[in-house]
């Protein structure tokens, strides 16, 4: 009677816990049916701003040949020296006169009969940057570098001054298009929008125009007319709402 009546309560204890396990597995069911993935927006901003650039870069050169590399040196000192007295009397700040490199190397000879070469001469070079802040006299600064002496030209690239600010304007621009762009992509959902999980400023190098000339064509030109056109500044930002 006894193992009856502890077979029955065991019964009795299966069937409640079975009763327990399908209540529980059906309420996790439940709860997970009313979980949704919540939806992640994306979006870039793009702006820009035009402005006309106030300073303009030069770099340029002298390159002499000579049979000692003392001679070849002196020359390309001289030339050099006799140029920056000259840009200087045209009203640039001896600040903005950088001395950007100096090189001296050998000149080779070669034999193609034993394959030789020999050292016969050597050639010493010297570049200068110059940075003009009244862009009138770009034309001037450069015509007058020739015609004391300088016979390489690299480039002439025009810059603001004060680009922060015209940055932090394309900034705030591309910031109003990924916000517009996150609120239509919501809006074709059906959702609405917080705040963004995360703000991203994208690095953007800004790279303002640059001009070549060939050195020939600028010593052979009597007066050079410089456009300095306009400078693209660019800003991007990515926000995760």
């Amino acid at each position: 009677m006894k193992n009856k009546k502890i077979v029955a309560v065991s019964l009795v204890s299966l069937l409640l816990l079975a009763t327990f396990l399908v209540f529980f597995a059906r309420k996790v069911d439940a709860s997970s049916a009313s979980v949704q993935p919540k939806t992640e927006i994306t979006v870039k901003g793009q702006a820009s701003v035009y402005v006309e650039p106030d300073i303009a870069i030069l770099t340029f050169g002298v390159v002499s040949e000579d049979i000692s590399a003392d001679a070849a040196y002196s020359q390309t000192a001289a030339k050099i020296n006799k140029t920056i007295d000259a840009v200087k009397k045209l009203g640039i700040d001896p600040k903005d006169i950088k001395t950007l490199r100096v090189n001296v190397y050998p000149k080779y000879s070669y034999n193609k009969d034993d394959g030789t070469s020999k050292i016969v001469g050597f050639y010493a070079s010297t570049d200068l940057t110059v940075t003009v802040r009244n862009l009138s006299i770009v034309g001037k600064v450069i015509d007058t570098a020739f015609k004391n002496g300088v016979n390489t030209f690299s480039s002439l690239t025009f810059d603001v001054s004060n680009s922060s600010s015209y940055y932090n304007q394309a900034l705030s621009k591309a910031l109003e298009n990924a916000k517009q762009k996150a609120s239509t992509i919501a809006k074709g959902l059906g959702i609405s929008l917080s705040k963004p999980k995360s703000v991203t400023e994208n690095s953007y190098v800004n790279n303002p125009p640059i001009v070549y000339y060939k050195a020939e064509a600028m010593a052979s030109s009597t007066s050079t007319q410089i456009q300095p056109g306009t400078i693209e500044i660019k800003a991007e930002v990515t926000l995760v709402y």
